[in-house]
């Protein structure tokens, strides 16, 4: 088993990208740049030059880390794009990879098909992050923090409302609280009435 084999799945894309973005830090220990880090999408390109970028060595660096994104040959996603993905390299790649580059699979999925011969030699070789949906407390501290990056504050009641009214969402908590932020204009303050 590989731990430079990652996939990080969830329903909700901030989070599972969030988690990457930690994985990959914690990894490279520097900042991100174009010879350290190199991002794909399985929508748009196909698995060969991935599986050639990890095999390469880091180039003006002593880590490389790559992430794929929008990895849908996990699960049972019937994608209309052009593209043949290679399964069966992607595949044997999984079986041998025992390379230093950090290679990340984000799945934007509750659960990875399990059925399929690619997922498991996945599971069998590489580690899963399951990211999880927030709890409320934890949904508050997110809140407290994206109001404070944009100096901004929220009272207590008006937290309380706004969870209430949005239910346990991120992806809509997000969305309302940019339209909330809006609405505040240059008030630090948002209290019950704003929301």
């Amino acid at each position: 088993m590989s731990d430079n084999i990652v996939t990080v799945y969830g329903e909700v894309a901030d989070l599972v990208e969030k988690k990457s973005s930690e994985i990959i830090n914690k990894y490279l220990q520097t900042e991100k740049d174009d010879f350290n880090f190199i991002k794909f999408n399985l929508y748009e390109t196909e698995i060969t030059p991935i599986i050639e970028e990890t095999l390469t060595m880091p180039f003006f660096s002593d880590k490389k880390a790559i992430l794929v994104k929008n990895a849908y040959v996990f699960t049972g996603e019937k994608v209309t794009k052009e593209l043949n993905q290679n399964t069966d390299q992607l595949m044997e790649f999984l079986e041998k990879y025992d390379g230093d580059n950090l290679i990340i699979f984000e799945v934007y999925q509750n659960k990875l098909d399990e059925r399929k011969k690619l997922t498991k030699t996945l599971k069998k070789n590489g580690q899963l992050k399951k990211v999880e949906q927030m709890s409320e407390e934890e949904i508050k501290k997110w809140i407290q923090s994206k109001l404070n990056e944009n100096f901004k504050d929220i009272k207590q009641d008006a937290l309380n409302m706004f969870i209430e009214l949005t239910g346990v969402n991120f992806n809509i908590i997000s969305q309302e609280l940019d339209k909330l932020m809006l609405f505040l204009g240059d008030r630090p303050t948002i209290n019950k009435d704003d929301v």
